[in-house]
C-alpha cells in the first residue's frame, strides 16, 4: 500500500477515536461542572449582591480552606502572602510561640510546647485543649489553621485560652513570640565548662540523651552525644522522647539506623496502598549496648517512629505511657501560577511489625495505633509537672552557662554542676524504671 495512503488511514483512525471519546469527555466535563456549579453560583451571587464590595480572591481562598478542612486536621492551604513565613517555620528556625498541635477526641490539643519556647515559658502544657486564639473560637478550626494563626504575626503578642487537663475552667495566657530553640539534644546536666553530660549512671555505665524535637540539626547533635558517650564505654543508653512532638521523618529514620544494621525501619502507605520502604544500613551502626526509650502521651510523629521502630525490631525496651498517635505524612504541593500551596496528608507511617502509627476513626478504640510501652509507668499530674519544672530549671541553667561563657564572666552555678543544674532523677519514676530495666 502506498505510504501516503497509510498516513491518511492513520489520521482518519485518530479522528474516529476522538469522536468516539467525545461523549465520554463531555460527560466528565459535565460532571465537573455539576459538582462545582453551586460554588460558582454562590461566588457570583456574593460578588453581585453582598452588602459590601468583596475584594480580591477572598471567597476562593475561603472555599479552598473549607474544602481541605473536610479531609483531616493536618491538611491546609497556604496563600501566596503566607508562603514565606510558612517555609521559615518548616526549617525550625523562626520567631514564634513554639506549640505543636494535634487532635484528641475531636478537640484541638497541644501535643507539647517546644522545650525552651515562649509557649513553654508562658505555661502551656502537653494535653492542653485550645479554646480560643486572639479571641477567635478554636472550635471548627483545623490543626493547620491553628498553626497558621499562631505563626501569622511574629511581632505581635498571642492571646491564648487553654483548658489544662483535670481543670474545669480555661485559663488565659499571653505569649510574646520569640526565637524557637534549635537545641534539640541535651544531657541530664551540664559540667563546669557548660558541656552536656550524658553518663547518668557511671556505676552501671548507663547513658542518657534527651531529644526534644526532630529538626535538621538533630541527628548531628545526637551523633555528637553518642561520640561523647562512646569514650566512656556505655553498657546501656536511655533515649528520652517524652514531650517530643515530632518533626522531620528522615531524621527519625536516620536515628533508628544508628542502632540497627538490617531490615525495614519504616514504610509509608498511600491511598493506593503503594509502599515506600526505608531500609536500615550497616554504615554508621554503633555498638550493641542495651537501649531503653522513654515515651508519654506527648510523644508524637517522628518520636513515635523512633520508639515504635526500635521496639518492633526488638532493639529497645519502651518505658512510659502510650504515645500520641500522629503518624501521617504531609507534603507541600505548590499550585500553578503562583497561587500558593497546599499542605496535604498523602500517607500513613507503618512500623516494621505492620502497625500504623496514626490514630484514625477506624482504629481509635483498638491497640492498633501509637506506640504501647513494654513497661507502663503512669505518673500523676503532680509528678508530670515536677519533671517539667526540673527540665525548665536545667534548661535555664544551660542558657545562663552559655551566656556567662559568651560574656567571659564566671557563673557560680556552672561551677557546681550537681547543684541546681541537673535533672531531679529521684522524682522521675519513669526514668528510674528505665535505669532499673537496664541494670538487669
Amino acid at each position: 500500500m502506498h505510504r501516503n495512503n497509510l498516513i491518511w488511514i492513520a489520521i482518519f483512525g485518530v479522528i474516529a477515536l476522538m469522536f468516539l471519546r467525545l461523549p465520554q469527555m463531555a460527560a466528565k466535563q459535565d460532571a465537573v461542572l455539576n459538582t462545582y456549579s453551586a460554588l460558582v453560583e454562590v461566588d457570583a451571587l456574593a460578588k453581585q449582591r453582598f452588602v459590601e464590595p468583596i475584594e480580591g480572591d477572598r471567597l476562593v481562598d475561603g472555599a479552598i480552606r473549607g474544602m481541605l478542612l473536610q479531609l483531616d486536621p493536618y491538611s491546609g492551604y497556604i496563600a501566596p502572602s503566607e508562603l514565606a513565613a510558612f517555609e521559615r517555620r518548616a526549617t525550625g528556625d523562626y520567631i514564634g510561640v513554639g506549640i505543636e498541635v494535634g487532635v484528641q477526641d475531636g478537640k484541638l490539643t497541644v501535643i507539647a510546647p517546644i522545650e525552651g519556647s515562649p509557649a513553654a515559658k508562658a505555661g502551656v502544657l502537653p494535653g492542653d485543649v485550645i479554646v480560643s486564639i486572639n479571641g477567635q473560637d478554636a472550635e471548627g478550626l483545623s490543626v493547620f489553621d491553628v498553626e497558621e494563626l499562631l505563626g501569622r504575626s511574629p511581632d505581635s503578642t498571642v492571646r491564648l485560652r487553654v483548658q489544662h487537663e483535670g481543670q474545669d475552667e480555661p485559663v488565659g495566657l499571653t505569649i510574646a513570640p520569640g526565637p524557637v530553640s534549635l537545641l534539640t539534644v541535651r544531657g541530664f546536666r551540664r559540667d563546669s565548662s557548660g558541656r552536656s553530660e550524658y553518663m547518668i549512671d557511671p556505676a552501671h555505665r548507663i547513658g542518657y540523651i534527651r531529644v526534644s524535637h526532630f529538626l535538621h540539626n538533630t541527628l548531628r547533635d545526637f551523633d555528637e552525644a553518642l561520640r561523647d558517650l562512646a569514650d566512656q564505654h556505655p553498657d546501656g543508653l536511655i533515649i528520652d522522647l517524652r514531650f517530643n512532638p515530632g518533626g522531620l521523618m528522615h531524621q527519625a529514620v536516620a536515628m533508628v539506623d544508628r542502632f540497627v544494621d538490617a531490615g525495614v525501619i519504616l514504610s509509608t502507605v498511600t491511598r493506593r496502598k503503594a509502599v515506600q520502604e526505608y531500609q536500615a544500613t550497616q554504615r554508621g551502626t554503633i555498638g550493641d549496648f542495651k537501649l531503653a526509650v522513654l515515651i508519654n502521651s506527648a510523644s508524637a510523629s517522628a518520636a513515635e517512629i523512633v520508639a515504635g521502630s526500635l521496639q518492633a525490631l526488638d532493639r529497645a525496651l519502651i518505658v512510659g505511657k502510650r504515645s500520641f498517635g500522629k503518624g501521617s505524612a504531609q507534603h507541600l504541593i505548590y499550585l500553578a501560577e503562583a497561587k500558593g500551596a497546599v499542605k496535604l496528608t498523602t500517607a500513613y507511617y507503618r512500623l516494621p511489625d505492620g502497625r500504623i502509627i496514626h490514630r484514625t476513626k477506624k482504629n481509635a478504640h483498638t491497640d492498633s495505633w501509637g506506640v504501647i510501652p513494654d513497661v507502663e509507668v503512669t505518673l500523676s499530674d503532680d509528678e508530670v509537672r515536677a519533671i517539667q519544672d526540673s527540665r525548665r530549671t536545667l534548661d535555664h541553667a544551660f542558657a545562663e552557662t552559655a551566656s556567662a561563657s559568651d560574656s567571659g564572666q564566671s557563673d557560680s552555678m556552672s561551677h557546681q554542676p550537681g547543684q541546681g543544674s541537673m535533672l531531679e532523677i529521684h522524682r522521675d519514676r519513669q526514668l528510674q524504671e528505665a535505669m532499673s530495666q537496664l541494670h538487669r
